[in-house]
């Protein structure tokens, strides 16, 4: 256990087994969940939070996930909190994740702090921060895929766009998680925090974080909605080549089905020049359908090659 104390209050820090020692410390200042708080160590697969008044004390509990790595359902982090005016307790919070953060300044700023949940705070805009420093390499991947759409757009990058997507989901998680966390100190604490700067510190760092989800999300709309454009083009493309095809190979089909017969009354196959006929027969109506179909417009752009860095051409 390490504790960081200032003049009003006091930051416990335990690892996740030390579940007797944090029951102690409740206990110690009278409050209650003890027990409740002390089992949900053993849980880290999903973010909740508790305001309770005790007293005329408020007190908030709960747990946060704060680092998650995308598909892989069980690589994350989380650590587990308990608030009041007098002490913050934390359980599990491992940080050298924030590995942005200068930990002996951060814990400096807490020990300024007027009151706990100022101080929490602190410790959640490093968190917010992370999240926000994420944003910069997404940003970058989020760009490649732009161009790649525009000059190799294929099967895989539809796939990367999708896992991007993804990614972007588990961000949106990661923020609204935080952002539950700040709403439920505020109701706890309102009157102590709603003036201070950390509190509008949190409020900013959050607003940016989802004013960037929400940018992203749109760019994402669109780029998926260019990809099933593009995609339906060329699926009509080739439906379009497809029949063409089949049309022109109407006249070899047919003959060939014709005189492929074995009846014994036949004349064509006593013609001295009657493979010949049929050939130039053949050809020249393959050639009429051609350039029957060309004349109405209904070749389009098949025949031409596609240009390179185009979507449709």
């Amino acid at each position: 256990m390490n504790t960081v104390t200032n003049d009003q209050w006091k930051w416990y820090q335990f690892d996740l087994e030390e579940a007797d020692g944090i029951a102690d410390i409740i206990k110690d200042y009278q409050y209650p969940r003890d027990e409740w708080f002390c089992q949900q160590l053993q849980k880290k697969n999903s973010n909740h939070i508790q305001v309770d008044v005790v007293g005329g004390s408020e007190l908030i509990y709960g747990s946060l996930i704060y680092h998650k790595k995308s598909f892989d359902q069980k690589n994350y982090d989380s650590f587990h909190f308990y608030i009041t005016e007098e002490f913050i307790i934390t359980a599990g919070i491992d940080l050298e994740i924030l590995q942005d953060t200068h930990h002996e300044r951060m814990i400096e700023r807490m020990k300024q702090s007027a009151n706990t949940a100022e101080s929490f705070f602190i410790l959640l805009g490093e968190i917010m921060k992370k999240h926000l420093n994420g944003f910069d390499q997404f940003e970058s991947h989020f760009r490649e895929l732009l161009w790649e759409v525009r000059h190799n757009n294929n099967i895989d990058v539809l796939d990367d766009i999708h896992k991007a997507r993804y990614d972007l989901l588990i961000w949106t998680n990661l923020i609204s998680s935080v952002r539950e966390v700040t709403m439920g100190i505020e109701e706890a604490f309102h009157k102590k925090i709603n003036q201070t700067v950390e509190y509008q510190r949190m409020c900013k760092k959050i607003e940016i974080g989802l004013t960037l989800i929400e940018q992203y999300q749109k760019e994402f709309d669109a780029l998926i909605k260019l990809e099933e454009v593009v995609s339906t083009h060329r699926g009509n493309e080739i439906m379009k080549a497809l029949t063409l095809l089949t049309a022109i190979s109407t006249p070899l089909t047919a003959f060939g089905a014709l005189w492929g017969m074995n009846f014994k009354g036949m004349p064509e196959l006593d013609w001295k020049f009657g493979y010949v006929y049929a050939l130039i027969l053949i050809v020249l109506s393959t050639v009429a359908i051609y350039l029957y179909l060309r004349m109405k417009g209904w070749t389009g752009d098949l025949l031409k090659g596609r240009k390179k860095n185009s979507f449709f051409k």
